[in-house]
């Protein structure tokens, strides 16, 4: 959603359960946890004292680069100084067990020397409750344990806990893990199973890749784009998240500064239709399931904007954070989620058809009941020539757009050739 040249001095890593932002000083900038539109953790990207911090810092002048092994999203950050060099790699869990997809709410860190005795410092200072709660640490035999938030935080690592602990300086001379986790701790052997988990890792989003359908041109580009979109799928629910961040300005001192850790329908269907065109269709089946939910509600409001787990209420609220670069407000919630748009109901559809359509899954028993068409259908029925809010959520004021009715076609459209499809006569007709 933001795309200002201002905002992105980093690096995303994530399993589409959470994301983390990592800076080029290896610092985790934001991480909300358990889920997208959690609490951070991690939120210095937004408030330097308040956000808390997990850094593996040099302690002089530095060096950096930032890149993803090939084709994964697995980040790796090489700093280089006066005294020496090492990288770290950081990713998130996700890989195949038990025939099931095993994405924990954790984040591992593999910190490696590659020459000199660089001094370094690790700091991990986990927050709650968007800064108002700082968890207390005690130490374990083998980890620090972060207590006072939501759930139990721990960090695992064959550092040095004091050092970690008092923040002090050390010579870097062995490789050093560092597996930070959510309620459930790491009880197995930390280094073999990092390096298990990181293997399984890449391999995993090695083998999505290739699945992939992409053309003979950019390909690199075209990989990296589909590896970041994956990201925003929150795959407990199916929702599509427009971004894993809030309150990142427009432009500097623009004030729109916008909570996007939601599912917007319109956002939901531009990036499914990107994966499809990939040839990856799990993710639109998995929003299918999710559209049934809110439209089988008999409450269904037709909201433009809902929750991850598809709840309505939005409700916006600012808090007292200095905001990215001291650009505030930063806000939580989203009160475009009152607003009326009915370009959505359009969206809606079109990112259902291929389900319908599609040779490749709609004989495979993984569509959606065609009674769905039906009920969205009759919405573009009931608003199809009445002002909205249009695409850009102006607030407070409507207007016809052409946008709206754009999509009111180009969703009929779609309807009829589900409706031929199926012989569905009634669909047909309306």
């Amino acid at each position: 959603m933001t795309t200002s040249k201002h905002l992105y001095p980093f690096g995303i890593i994530g399993n589409c359960s959470f994301m983390s932002y990592v800076g080029k000083d290896s610092n985790i900038v934001w991480q909300c946890w358990p889920h997208f539109d959690s609490s951070f953790i991690f939120g210095g990207l937004i408030d330097d004292k308040k956000g808390g911090e997990f850094s593996i810092s040099p302690l002089e002048k530095y060096e950096s680069t930032q890149e993803y092994l090939p084709n994964t999203n697995v980040l790796v950050t090489t700093i280089t100084t006066r005294l020496g060099s090492y990288k770290i790699t950081d990713f998130a869990p996700r890989f195949e067990n038990f025939e099931r997809v095993h994405k924990p709410i954790a984040l591992y860190r593999k910190v490696e020397l590659i020459s000199g005795a660089p001094r370094i410092k690790i700091s991990c200072r986990p927050i709650g409750e968007y800064g108002e709660i700082i968890a207390t640490q005690n130490e374990g035999s083998n980890s620090i344990n972060y207590n006072g938030l939501k759930e139990k935080v721990r960090l695992t690592t064959n550092a040095s806990l004091t050092k970690v602990m008092n923040k002090s300086e050390f010579v870097l001379t062995e490789t050093l893990y560092l597996a930070l986790t959510w309620g459930q701790p790491l009880e197995a052997p930390l280094e073999r199973t990092a390096e298990d988990f990181l293997s399984r890792t890449k391999e995993y989003w090695r083998n999505w890749v290739r699945r992939t359908s992409i053309p003979s041109i950019y390909q690199d580009e075209v990989i990296r784009s589909a590896l970041i979109l994956k990201l925003h799928q929150f795959e407990d629910t199916g929702a599509i998240i427009a971004s894993g961040t809030t309150s990142l300005p427009e432009y500097p001192n623009s004030t729109r500064n916008w909570d996007y850790r939601y599912c917007w329908i319109r956002d939901s269907y531009f990036t499914l239709t990107a994966l499809i065109r990939l040839g990856h269709f799990h993710e639109a089946e998995k929003y299918a399931t999710w559209i049934q939910n809110i439209v089988g509600n008999e409450n269904c409001s037709f909201q433009p904007v809902y929750k991850i787990d598809g709840s309505a209420d939005l409700t916006e609220k600012e808090l007292p954070l200095a905001g990215y670069q001291n650009n505030p407000p930063v806000r939580i919630g989203n009160d475009a989620f009152k607003q009326k748009q009915y370009d959505v109901f359009g969206q809606m559809i079109l990112a259902l058809e291929p389900l319908f359509t599609d040779s490749r899954v709609k004989k495979s028993g993984a569509r959606p009941p065609i009674n769905l068409v039906h009920q969205i259908l009759e919405q573009i029925d009931n608003c199809f020539d009445l002002p909205d809010s249009g695409i850009w959520e102006y607030r407070g004021k409507f207007q016809r757009h052409a946008c709206s009715y754009l999509f009111h076609w180009a969703g009929s459209l779609a309807a009829k050739k589900i409706a031929h499809q199926y012989g569905d006569k009634k669909l047909a007709v309306k």
